[in-house]
């Protein structure tokens, strides 16, 4: 007689052995996000992208960025539900899973994606030709799989929702990208800052509105930049901190050559995708 099979669950081996890793030799570091230490002040992490993971949807892309990662997926242009518009509506919805962050969060509704929705749908909008698509919609989704900072979030987050709406192959004016430069009270500028490096400046700014009533301090904030390297042009600009002007034109220059180099990893991966799929051929 042939025993009960539950078909919704995915039955566990008989046998499991735990992995055994290789000791660490001397000075090597342990496998995880990249340190400032191992690159230089304008210098940004590695990033991870493919495109066409999820095949269900028009387009879609996955990035691993430091301690950020997240997938995004594209669904049309669809028809759209009168009244008529001239051009494209751009619908994206940010979603964390409960996993994304530490502590844990609760599977609730959330303010924060809000947030987050409403910047990305200001920098990408700019990069789609929504006028080619009347009484249409695209709809954008990205779920965090792992998040440190919002800033961190946002950067990798438009760079992989271009790479999605490409790899849908909805015309673009340009693929952009997101790049976040920070400046401390020293006036050293640090690209693509780590989670310890922001908080270590919220410290700071904590510790200078303390002191202004005594003159101290210098001016430290935090900037993210939406932009459209091929073309030469900036979507979005979202600062917090107050810095003189001077230096937030050496934080916006750090952060689109920081975003040329995210672009061509991004045009990269679209061809690899493209090729994987049998889109194109070689040149």
């Amino acid at each position: 007689m042939a025993t009960a099979f539950d078909r919704r669950r995915i039955p566990a081996p008989e046998i499991s052995i735990p992995p055994i890793y290789e000791p660490l030799l001397d000075g090597e570091a342990e496998a995880g996000p990249s340190k400032r230490v191992d690159r230089a002040n304008d210098e940004a992490r590695p990033i991870f992208l493919k495109t066409g993971l999820i095949s269900q949807a028009n387009g879609s892309g996955y990035i691993e960025s430091g301690g950020v990662k997240i997938a995004c997926s594209v669904y049309g242009p669809r028809p759209k539900a009168p009244p008529y518009t001239p051009q494209g509506t751009l619908n994206l919805e940010v979603k964390f899973a409960p996993f994304a962050s530490d502590p844990r969060g609760a599977p609730l509704r959330d303010t924060e994606p809000i947030h987050l929705s409403q910047l990305l749908t200001q920098s990408l909008i700019p990069a789609i030709q929504l006028d080619q698509f009347p009484k249409s919609s695209i709809d954008i989704y990205l779920l965090i799989l792992e998040s440190d900072t919002p800033s961190n979030v946002l950067s990798a987050g438009l760079t992989v929702s271009s790479a999605a709406i490409a790899d849908a192959g909805i015309a673009m004016n340009g693929l952009g990208t997101g790049s976040v430069v920070l400046t401390d009270q020293n006036g050293e500028i640090l690209v693509d800052p780590e989670e310890s490096e922001e908080i270590a400046l919220q410290s700071q700014a904590q510790a200078q509105g303390q002191g202004q009533g005594q003159g101290q301090g210098n001016g430290a904030g935090k900037l993210l930049v939406g932009a459209l390297p091929a073309l030469g042009k900036v979507t979005n600009l979202y600062m917090e901190g107050e810095v003189e002007v001077d230096q937030a034109i050496q934080m916006i220059e750090k952060a689109i050559a920081a975003s040329r180099d995210t672009h061509t990893v991004l045009a990269q991966s679209l061809l690899e995708g493209a090729l994987e799929r049998g889109i194109g051929g070689e040149a």
